[in-house]
This record gives structure tokens, sequence and C-alpha cells, in this order.
């Protein structure tokens, strides 16, 4: 009776958005987030008008943390605030909405970001506990288990993704080439990232290492030259110093084919 009673038990409760314009905002928003710093800052004008318009909107929360990791991680911002920002909006986002698996992967990897991973692993199981086909939160993972050296591991969480969500973003196709890379799988890391639904975002300095590593090395600085108009201030410096590696080889192997590219030191 006790495990019928379990099985019949309400889900737990979820916050939901209580203004339509804030909702269509953020759906809006997450479209644009991580395809260039151009169109980062118009997901901030949004999402930033959607909290404005539903202050206890959990997801347009988690979604705003998101956008300012990526500007100081990958769109050469100020480190702070956006460093402080992102993980405050994060925990914030999570005590509006405990519940939902979207806030929890969130907050795990701006945790994994900050090197505290023992509360990145708890953040990630617990998401993965509210909902076992979050598949965000195994592009996600997947993403972290690359810096990690967790190259099969990476490439299996970054498939399931694909496989629960058939309407991936790009930045799915980014995690999937760069796993491609770490696994030294370059003709397919290049096949993957130059798709259209991910070419013209910031996978192309992956796209630009895997034909360095192929010897192709007209094609690569071709894509680094393209990859440098719309991020102007990428360095492979500060990419190695916001990316939380783990795995000295796996780190040695993306910068090296940085550097056989033709990126900024």
């Amino acid at each position: 009776v006790e495990a019928l009673l379990g099985r019949l038990r309400a889900p737990p409760p979820r916050n939901r958005p209580k203004n339509l314009e804030a909702y269509d905002l953020c759906v809006r928003a997450r479209k644009l987030i991580d395809d260039s710093p151009q169109t980062a800052r118009e997901a901030h004008l949004m999402l930033t008008r959607a909290i404005s318009l539903d202050p206890d909107y959990a997801e347009a929360y988690r979604w705003l943390a998101m956008n300012h990791w990526m500007g100081w991680v990958h769109w050469g911002e100020p480190i702070e605030p956006n460093r402080g920002i992102a993980l405050e909006l994060a925990r914030k986002a999570v005590a509006i909405d405990p519940n939902d698996a979207g806030c929890r992967w969130v907050l795990a990897n701006l945790l994994a970001y900050e090197r505290r991973f023992d509360e990145s692993d708890a953040e990630f199981a617990k998401a993965f506990e509210l909902d076992p086909n979050e598949a965000d939160a195994w592009a996600t993972i997947s993403d972290i288990e690359v810096l990690a050296g967790q190259i099969e591991e990476s490439l299996e969480h970054i498939r399931k993704a694909f496989r629960l969500n058939p309407y991936p973003p790009s930045w799915y196709y980014l995690t999937l080439g760069q796993a491609q890379y770490a696994a030294g799988e370059y003709e397919a890391a290049v096949e993957t990232l130059r798709r259209d639904e991910t070419y013209r975002t910031s996978s192309r300095r992956f796209l630009a290492a895997s034909l360095a590593q192929l010897g192709r090395l007209d094609e690569a600085r071709a894509e680094v030259d393209l990859f440098l108009v719309a991020n102007p201030h990428f360095t492979t410096s500060h990419w190695v110093w916001t990316e939380p590696f783990r795995d000295d080889a796996t780190l040695e192997h993306f910068v090296d084919g940085f550097r056989k590219a033709g990126l900024p030191e």
C-alpha cells in the first residue's frame, strides 16, 4: 500500500510564469543566449524585462544566470561582476523553484566553473533525480566531463541529450563537436561543427582546432578569422583560465589545436 501511495503521490509543486509576456520573452531569449555576443545582449534585455514583469519567475532567473556566465566565460566581458551575479541569480532560481531540474543543472554548471566540484556533482545528481530526462542537464554534464578527461562518458551523455531533445539548441552541437575533438575524432567534429545549427556560433574555435589537427591549416585559419570577427577579445590563455579542466592531457590537447589553428595566445 505504501509503495502504491508513493506512485500516486502528486509531483512536487513547480514555479510557473504568471505573466504571458514574461514567458514569451524567456522563450525567445533562450534561443539567442549562446549564438554570439550580439545576440547575448539581446537575450539579456529580454530576460531582464521578463523578471521585471514577473519577479518570481524561476526560469527567467536561471537563463539570466547563464547569460552572465556566458559573458565572462565566452564573450570577453569583465569577470566581475558577471561571475558573482551569475552565481547569485542561479541560487535565486533554485530558491524560487527547488523542484525544477533546469534550475539545478544551471547551478551545477556554475559551481563547476567555480571549481566547487563536489557541490556541482550534488546539484547535477539532484537535477537527474528530479527529471532523468532533462536533456539540457545531460548536455551540460557532457561539457564538464570533457574537461575532466572523461571523454567516453561525455560522448555518451551528449548523444543521450540529442535522443531526449528532438529540437536541440545550437550549443548541443558545440558540445558534441568538442567531445569528438577530445576523442580525436576530428573528421566527425568537422562534420558536426559545420552544421548550419552551430556553424556561425562560438563553436568555430573547435572547428578551427579540428581542421588544424587534420593538417587543413588554410581552412583552419579562415575559420579563425571568421571566429575573431564575432569574438575579438578571445585569447587561448583566457579560455584556459576560465574552463574548469581537471585533466592536463585534455587541456594540452585543446591548446595544441588552438595554437595550430592560429588562435590568439
